[in-house]
């Protein structure tokens, strides 16, 4: 089984089409945030959660006051991109050839429910391959290589809004992930520590 590995790379970044106020906050406007999950109705881990459904899960961060934020999560949309997409891509940390596979894009939504302004599950979020127990590689990309479905939105005030995102994983050996985890330990995705996101 690969370990998913957060995986930084080099490359410009740019956006279109935005007002000059989305284009420095990285995207278009969230949109707000109604009917949502209560924040005490947290998500037992090992749930498998239905696409489109939100789980609410408690993400830590030491630098943020306070330390524990909840959020409600869900997956959304998956494309599968060409082998070529990250040709060009250059690997920061020089540990992984990530770009080596097949890459998807995979968006979610999340809502800060209580907590700090700034937490945030971007580094939280990983892929998985229910059936292989594959992880593929995980890559932090500039928003140009980001190729989900819908656009990422811009980070206004994570308060009452829906923040959308997008993961990128590579994949080798024709392995598909099917869930999105967050905030597993990183050497048992598929255990019980685990709260997994189906992808629809």
């Amino acid at each position: 089984m690969a370990l998913a590995a957060s995986v930084v790379v080099l490359a410009g970044c740019s956006s279109s089409g935005l007002s000059a106020r989305e284009e420095s906050l990285g995207g278009p406007s969230p949109a707000p945030a109604t009917n949502m999950p209560d924040a005490a109705a947290l998500t037992p881990a090992g749930t498998v959660v239905p696409a489109g459904e939100w789980a609410v899960v408690q993400i830590t961060d030491s630098t943020s006051t306070p330390p524990v934020s909840t959020i409600a999560i869900r997956s959304g949309a998956m494309r599968q991109g060409d082998a070529d997409d990250l040709a060009d891509v250059k690997v920061l940390n020089g540990t992984s050839d990530s770009t080596a596979g097949t890459p998807f894009y995979v968006n979610y939504s999340w809502v800060l429910l209580e907590g700090s302004e700034f937490s945030s599950p971007v580094q939280r979020v990983s892929t998985l391959d229910s059936a292989t127990g594959d992880t593929g590689s995980t890559l932090l990309v500039p928003d140009d290589y980001e190729k989900c479905t819908d656009p990422t939105t811009g980070q206004f005030d994570n308060d009452n809004v829906i923040n959308v995102l997008c993961s990128v994983s590579v994949y080798t050996g024709g392995n598909v992930p099917d869930r999105l985890v967050i905030d597993g330990d990183p050497k048992d995705y598929t255990g019980a520590k685990a709260v997994q996101l189906a992808i629809g």
